[in-house]
């Protein structure tokens, strides 16, 4: 029996991936009746009294799906204007809440996990991208994090000063992107697996590949997931000298889970895409927009440079960059959280287990239906929104107060913003943050034994991949070319 309430269950039993891959008529004419049934069905749905409005778009059972993958934060404005800060969209049989109202957001993230699941929503995304059951990341907060990121800043200054090609004194160019990405997937791999770069290089192939998995329209590329399997199989780790202790401690998690060795090695990619797909391009934006803006990089190497002197006084001569030196740097912060405002874009995903009521913060309640999704895009607001940041501009300052401390005072309405930048999450599935900031080292260092200029400094900054919003950190649609060279002594 089918419902016609718009968050019941309906099966289509037809994706675009399974349209293109089907090799029996009949299976393929079967699908095609199941999906126009569905289609009728979820054609007569309409908006009950109490909740959001309600935008079906013009085609049936797929409604705004093309636009939503096309461009979400165009479509989620466009939406915006229509229907104001709360509205459903459908988009290929699923309805899906949309709520841009910052203040209100404290009211999803904090609701009890029996109303809104963040694990449903998460478990069917693993499924779809690494064949992978959903697996909660706690090892990232263990009490071995602090070896990780240790051995993480040892292999960036290995691989950044023990590489002839790249350590000299001679002008070489290269690509931004390919830069940051490449040196921060082998610096968590160094010693770890064999083949580092080999490992980055089908990573990336995969990477690019991973949004489409994720919207179930491509079913291809499974000589790169095979190759990388092989390459992180956990016999070839177990073979390894100077292995991890946080890996050895992740791999023993997955034992305890009851996972054979396909899944260890699969779960084992799974972590390697979680911690490195944002930290690469992450490291990117930032040095791009240091070097595209000179008195932001002035301001940053002028407090490296202050807090070096500091601790030669105190400590005699230190020879480069140490992990202490990282503890108090408000203007490297600052630089860093402004960049995350203008390039993290993940969606923030509630399934709606049961019918509810959501009470925003201004007092309005709007019924949501079980089996409905939730979504907040923090990208679109707070962290785009003009009446927030008056300032449109890069201003690498923006989150310092004149005295030097953090600035946390946002306001939107005459009110005072808790979360007025959100490139992590938020509430109860934020990620941890400590395991993030370690990556940002791979700057300092750069910073630190590089000279680096544009090697165009008049090139626009080049505009985002727009399929990658909704999944973390964007990343642009071309690279970017830089010149760098080792400082001299």
């Amino acid at each position: 029996m089918i419902s016609l309430s718009h968050g019941s269950k309906i099966h289509c039993g037809l994706s675009l991936c399974h349209i293109l891959n089907t090799r029996a008529s009949h299976t393929y004419y079967l699908g095609l009746l199941d999906l126009t049934l569905n289609s009728f069905h979820i054609g007569l749905i309409s908006r009950r009294p109490g909740e959001p409005p309600l935008d079906k778009g013009f085609i049936p059972w797929l409604g705004h799906a093309l636009e939503f993958g096309r461009d979400a934060a165009k479509f989620m404005t466009d939406m915006r204007k229509k229907h104001g800060d709360i509205y459903t969209v459908q988009a290929a049989g699923k309805f899906v809440t949309v709520l841009l109202d910052p203040h209100s957001y404290e009211a999803v993230l904090w609701e009890s996990r029996s109303k809104l699941d963040f694990g449903q929503y998460a478990r069917i995304l693993m499924d779809r991208m690494f064949e992978v059951p959903f697996l909660h990341e706690q090892t990232l907060q263990n009490k071995n994090l602090p070896t990780l990121t240790k051995a993480m800043f040892f292999n960036l200054r290995t691989i950044l000063l023990s590489d002839p090609d790249r350590a000299s004194q001679q002008w070489k160019e290269e690509g931004l992107f390919h830069l940051s990405y490449s040196t921060m997937t082998a610096g968590i791999k160094l010693k770890t697996w064999p083949s580092p770069w080999i490992i980055y290089t089908e990573f990336y192939k995969l990477d690019r590949l991973l949004m489409k998995a994720a919207r179930s329209i491509l079913s291809a590329g499974w000589c790169v997931w095979k190759h990388l399997w092989k390459l992180l199989s956990v016999k070839r780790l177990d073979c390894r000298a100077n292995r991890s202790v946080w890996l050895d401690s992740y791999k023993q998690h997955l034992v305890d889970l009851g996972l054979d060795e396909n899944m260890q090695t699969r779960a084992m990619l799974l972590q390697l895409w979680s911690t490195q797909s944002n930290a690469g391009p992450a490291v990117f934006w930032l040095l791009l927009f240091l070097l595209k803006y000179p008195s932001a990089m002035a301001a940053v190497q002028g407090e490296m440079e202050a807090i070096f002197r500091s601790r030669r006084q105190k400590i005699g001569q230190m020879h480069g960059i140490s992990q202490e030196i990282l503890d108090c740097t408000p203007i490297f912060d600052s630089a860093l959280n402004e960049m995350l405002r203008l390039t993290a874009a993940p969606f923030i995903t509630r399934e709606v287990l049961q019918d509810m009521c959501l009470r925003l913060a201004d007092g309005r309640e709007y019924s949501l239906r079980k089996g409905d999704r939730l979504c907040l895009f923090p990208f679109i607001s707070p962290q785009m929104d003009p009446e927030i940041y008056e300032e449109p501009e890069v201003k690498y300052d923006r989150f310092l107060n004149s005295d030097g401390t953090e600035k946390t005072d946002f306001y939107k309405g005459g009110k005072s913003l808790k979360y007025y930048s959100m490139p992590w999450g938020a509430g109860i599935n934020v990620l941890n943050l400590s395991c993030y900031f370690s990556h940002f080292r791979c700057v300092f260092l750069l910073l630190s034994y590089f000279d680096l200029e544009l090697k165009d400094p008049n090139a626009a900054i080049p505009a985002f991949d727009k399929e990658r919003y909704g999944f973390g950190m964007l990343q642009p649609e071309k690279d970017v070319i830089i010149r760098y060279k080792l400082k001299a002594q």
